[in-house]
C-alpha cells in the first residue's frame, strides 16, 4: 500500500492512565496483583481521593507494543461516519499507532487507496476491563496540531438496561474539535436521557492556552456526580439530578425507569481513545494538498 505521508506527523499521546475504585470489578480486570497493592496516590491538590480507595487499572505504555489484555481496536467508519460525517477509516494496523518512550502516538494518514480518504486508530477497553463508579480516571494527554483534527477520550456503556444512544449515557471526559489553534477549546460532556432524537446532553468548554503541551485531564465519577478537572482545576459538574430527571417514570414507552437514581451512570462503562479527522464536529472540507505537513 502506497501511503502519502502528509499526515505522518499528526498524532496524539496518552500516558499515566489509571483508575483508582473501590467498586467490585471482575477477574479478568484483576490479573496484576501488583497495581492492586500500589498505595493510594494524590492526583493534585485539588482533587480529593478517598483513603479507601486504590488502584485497579493502568497503562504506562512503557512496553514496545500495545498490551491487548487491556486494550482493543475498533474497526472501520461506523455508521455515517460514527454518526458525525468523520472522514477517518479506524485500522489496527501499527503505521496508524506507536508506542515509545513511554508515550501511545495516535498516528492519522492520508490514504487514498480506503474509501475514507484518512486513516487512524480508535483504542478501546470494551471487553478487556470496565469502569464503574465511584473512582477517579486520570489521563496525561498532548493535544495534536492540525486543522480537522478531532482528538477524544471518553466512556460508553458496555450493557446498558436503558437502551441505545444516548439513553444508556456518554462520558465524554474531554475532546478537542477542531485542534489546530493556539487557544484548543477542550469540550467535557455526559450525554444521557432518551435514545436519539431525543436524546439530552450537559457540556462545557475552556480555553486551554498551551493545549498542546502535556496536561492531565481527570473524571471523578460517583454515584451523585460527575466532575472534571484539567491539571486539578475543577472544571465542571454535572449532579445526578439533572440527568436522572429526563427517564420516564415508567415503561410504557419503551423506557425502562432506572432502579438507581444516579442513572444512566450507574452501571459499567468502558474507554475510548481515539483521533478522527473531519466531521461535523470540526466543521471543515479537508483538502489532503492542504493538509499542514509538519506539526
Amino acid at each position: 500500500m502506497s501511503l502519502n505521508h502528509r499526515f505522518f506527523r499528526l498524532y496524539f499521546l496518552a500516558v499515566s492512565f489509571f483508575l483508582l475504585s473501590c467498586s467490585e470489578v471482575d477477574a479478568k480486570s484483576l490479573q496484576d496483583d501488583s497495581i492492586i497493592s500500589q498505595p493510594t496516590i494524590s492526583l493534585d491538590d485539588a482533587i480529593t481521593i478517598n483513603s479507601k480507595l486504590k488502584m485497579v487499572w493502568n497503562d504506562e505504555f512503557t512496553d514496545s507494543s500495545l498490551n491487548l489484555d487491556k486494550w482493543d481496536f475498533q474497526i472501520g467508519n461506523g455508521v455515517n461516519g460514527w454518526g458525525n460525517n468523520e472522514l477517518q477509516f479506524y485500522t489496527s494496523n501499527q503505521n496508524n499507532y506507536e508506542l515509545s518512550e513511554g508515550l501511545l502516538k495516535i498516528v492519522p494518514l492520508y490514504d487514498p487507496s480506503h474509501e475514507q480518504i484518512y486513516t487512524s486508530s480508535k483504542l478501546v477497553t470494551k471487553n478487556k476491563f470496565n469502569f464503574k463508579s465511584p473512582g477517579i480516571i486520570s489521563i496525561k494527554f498532548k493535544v495534536p496540531q492540525g486543522q480537522g483534527l478531532w482528538p477524544a477520550i471518553w466512556m460508553m456503556p458496555t450493557d446498558s438496561p436503558y437502551g441505545t444512544w444516548a439513553a444508556g449515557g456518554e462520558i465524554d471526559i474531554m475532546e478537542v474539535v477542531n485542534a489546530g489553534t493556539d487557544n484548543q477549546g477542550v469540550f467535557m460532556a455526559a450525554h444521557y436521557g432518551f435514545e436519539w432524537p431525543l436524546n439530552q446532553i450537559t457540556s462545557d468548554g475552556a480555553d486551554i492556552s498551551d493545549a498542546s503541551d502535556w496536561h492531565t485531564y481527570s473524571l471523578e465519577w460517583s454515584g451523585d456526580y460527575l466532575r472534571w478537572f484539567v491539571d486539578g482545576e475543577h472544571l465542571k459538574t454535572v449532579d445526578k439530578d439533572v440527568y436522572y430527571s429526563y427517564y420516564f417514570k415508567d415503561s410504557t414507552d419503551g423506557y425502562q425507569l432506572a432502579s438507581n437514581p444516579a442513572a444512566p451512570f450507574d452501571g459499567e462503562f468502558h474507554l475510548l481513545v481515539n483521533l478522527a479527522v473531519g466531521g461535523i464536529g470540526p466543521g471543515v472540507e479537508l483538502d489532503p494538498a492542504s493538509v499542514p505537513g509538519e506539526m
